[in-house]
Order: structure tokens, then C-alpha cells, then sequence
């Protein structure tokens, strides 16, 4: 009975590893896909940045285990033209809000993927919450 406990403790412990493996895995794949794109993660220096450069700052806010996250990353970022533009006219930040709860409180992130376009002075020009495909995306940028 005890051995029994102590291998499915083993084959669970496996499990999960083998789960956050492939899911790191599958995050790094998403980011060298969007790898045209500087993406910065610090909001105040992109928005010191869009002061200097007179941009507008394109803020993605997002989850390492949201599905549609993910499905955005892989479908929308990796669209040439997608990232033509945004690396042309756009200083762009990655929000982690798992790693940034405070940000995304700040920003009444309610529902993920989030994108809000900022002024180069911090002051909210629009937003989408949810899934943009690429098509769409470029007819906002």
C-alpha cells in the first residue's frame, strides 16, 4: 500500500514537471516568433522612450498560460507586416500580469490578452481586451 502511495506521488510529481517544461518550452517558441519586435517589460522606460521618440506606446498585457496569450503571440505577433509596424511606429511593452499584479490593477486589466495604446505621456488613447487577429490588429495600428 505504501509503495503504491509512493509511486503515484512519483508519477504526479512527473506530471506536472513534464507540464511546466512544455510550457516554458512553448512561451520561449512564442517569443523567438515575435522576435522582430523589441519588446520592452519596464512601462516607464518604454514611456521615456515614446517621449523621446514622440511614439506611440503599444502596451500587451498577457499570462504565460492564457491559451488565447498564446494563440495571439503565435498567430497575430508573428505576421510580418504586424511586425513591421509595430517595430516602425511603436515603442512596444510585454506585460507579464502574473509577474505584475500591481501594473494590471493599476490598468484595470479584467480580462487577458489586453492591449492599450498609450500616449508618450502615459495617457490612454484606446484599448481591446481578448484575441485580435492580425488583420485586425493592423487596422488599429
Amino acid at each position: 500500500m505504501q509503495k503504491s502511495v509512493i509511486i503515484i506521488g512519483i508519477i504526479i510529481v512527473v506530471a506536472i514537471a513534464t507540464y511546466v517544461i512544455l510550457g516554458v518550452q512553448s512561451q520561449e517558441n512564442v517569443e523567438t516568433q515575435s522576435s522582430n519586435i523589441k519588446w520592452h517589460t519596464d512601462l516607464n522606460a518604454a514611456l521615456e522612450e515614446a517621449k523621446e521618440t514622440n511614439k506611440t506606446v503599444f502596451v500587451y498585457f498577457y499570462t504565460t498560460w492564457c491559451g488565447a496569450c498564446r494563440a495571439f503571440d503565435e498567430n497575430t505577433l508573428s505576421d510580418p507586416e504586424v511586425q513591421d509596424r509595430l517595430s516602425k511606429n511603436y515603442i512596444s511593452v510585454k506585460i507579464d500580469i502574473g509577474k505584475n499584479p500591481q501594473l494590471a490593477s493599476d490598468y484595470k486589466i479584467y480580462s487577458i490578452p489586453t492591449l492599450i495604446f498609450l500616449n508618450s505621456d502615459g495617457s490612454e488613447i484606446k484599448r481591446h481586451g481578448g484575441y485580435m487577429d492580425s488583420k485586425d490588429l493592423l487596422s488599429q495600428l
